[in-house]
């Protein structure tokens, strides 16, 4: 009688957690409530280095590669004003990131990354359609979840991973009030920000664009918009527009009259030399315009019910790292589990105190890498959706001096920091890449130090001479 997991919602971190509960002999049900596993949103999906790590312990990293073929962007931006910048640099900026920590960037949708993440699990049968939540039960060695078609799973804990309109957290929260606890405040929810809007899309690609690989960006008085090539001839886009500041239940719904009115306001837009946002969007395939809310919940947890994904850290998509923190919640989750499972006995029921303690700690690992996800992407947004002094000396003058290398060692910085699956190996072209680096780094600093030494030797020589002249006494060294 081993450990059982209940998982709500068929999303990249409920899947993802489904594959390394598997890696481990750890049981699971997945309970997603769409009456397919991976329906098309519309969606296409950022994957940073540190997400396809994990995906590359999962054994999906090839599969996903594949699916999104050629992904060496050649980068450009429209700057405000309409002037252009093309990246002068031969070898991109995937290329770069692949050399030095074994991955590139890559976007593809979000339906593809689902699918494979369930072709790759050994017991397909865990997972059910049509099982939308309706409660959750905490109990004293088990916690209950009742689904709208009346059936009912029991497991040691159940993991929130439906979104941002979470129901599991809805219900956790309701136990809590319930129980009459201080944890939360009373409405939870209130925090939720938003300030801009963003039409996503997925259109064929225009006869103006190359047929190379591209991300473009590009940037007006109120808008800026994301472009990226996608599989299959296509390509991603995003269009931001601002939106007066919102919270919690304030926060805007649009429909598809409002999506086409902003369409329209912004059709002569010039985003390349030969193409308007018209020809993009009149040759879409799927498009949503969404209100772009982002938060870091304060607590994921109680009892035996955690949030992880956008139901505990909601980022901004122009962070594109959404889906990459979600991994990484998964991958601590699994790390914490797989350790406190180890100190019990495999056997051993895990009591409530053993699971807030888990819980606890992986709050604690996640929840300033989430934060400071979350303020990236508010600054990011917060720079480029609207024309203002700073914003324009900002994406005009900075970024096409120091924008690339910036972006670069950031994302380079947060891989070698980021979660792995710590009881499974490295993939070897991650080691690979960073042994690669160290020896090309180390043949570097012998150079180095030579010029340290001899820079040494010649202030030593200056220092002794200049103290013939100028002797150096004590009132000087106070």
């Amino acid at each position: 009688m081993g450990v059982k997991v209940i998982i709500v919602g068929g999303s990249i971190s409920g899947l993802s957690l489904a594959n390394m509960l598997e890696k481990f002999d750890i049981d699971y049900v997945l309970l997603e409530g769409h009456s397919t596993i991976a329906p098309q949103l519309g969606a296409s999906l950022g994957l940073l280095p540190s997400g396809l790590r994990i995906l590359d312990q999962l054994g999906c990293y090839e599969r996903i590669q594949k699916i999104a073929g050629n992904t060496y962007y050649k980068a450009s931006m429209r700057l405000f004003g309409g002037g252009a910048w093309d990246d002068p640099k031969p070898v991109t900026f995937s290329e770069k990131l692949e050399e030095r920590i074994g991955y590139p960037q890559i976007f593809v949708d979000r339906q593809s990354v689902i699918q494979v993440l369930f072709d790759n699990l050994k017991f397909p049968e865990r997972v059910l359609t049509n099982k939308r939540v309706n409660r959750v039960e905490n109990h004293q060695d088990k916690v209950t979840v009742v689904t709208k078609d009346g059936s009912t799973y029991t497991g040691d804990f159940v993991v929130g991973a439906d979104g941002i309109h979470s129901t599991v957290r809805q219900e956790m929260w309701r136990a809590a009030h319930e129980e009459q606890s201080n944890l939360f405040s009373s409405d939870p929810f209130q925090d939720l920000q938003c300030e801009s809007k963003c039409i996503f899309g997925i259109s064929r690609k225009p006869a103006a664009l190359p047929k190379s690989p591209l991300q473009i960006n590009a940037f007006f008085k109120n808008c800026n918009y994301m472009i990226i090539s996608a599989p299959e001839d296509r390509i991603y886009w995003f269009l931001f527009a601002p939106l007066d500041k919102v919270f919690g239940k304030d926060i805007p719904k649009f429909s598809k009259e409002d999506e086409r009115a902003l369409a329209e306001k912004h059709f002569q837009d010039r985003l390349t030399d030969d193409m308007l946002f018209e020809d993009l969007y009149e040759n879409r395939l799927q498009t949503s315009l969404v209100s772009t809310e982002d938060h870091v919940f304060p607590r994921w947890h109680y009892r035996r019910i955690i949030t992880i994904g956008d139901a505990a850290h909601k980022l901004h998509p122009i962070s594109a790292q959404g889906g990459n923190g979600a991994m990484e919640t998964s991958a601590v989750l699994t790390n914490s589990l797989v350790a406190t499972i180890k100190a019990h006995g495999s056997d051993t029921p895990l009591n409530e105190e053993d699971i807030t303690a888990m819980f606890t700690d992986i709050q604690a690992k996640r929840f300033q890498r989430a934060v400071d996800a979350v303020n990236q992407g508010r600054k990011t947004n917060s720079a480029s959706i609207k024309e203002t002094v700073a914003s324009r000396i900002f994406v005009n003058h900075f970024f096409p001096r120091f924008g690339q290398s910036l972006i670069f060692k950031l994302v380079i910085k947060n891989t070698l920091t980021g979660p792995v699956i710590e009881d499974l190996p490295l993939p070897s072209r991650h080691s690979e890449a960073l042994e690669r680096h160290k020896m090309t780094h180390s043949r570097k600093w012998p150079v180095f130090w030579s010029f340290i030494s001899v820079g040494v030797g010649l202030f030593s020589i200056l220092l002794y001479n200049h103290s013939q002249f100028f002797p150096i006494t004590r009132h000087d060294l106070l």
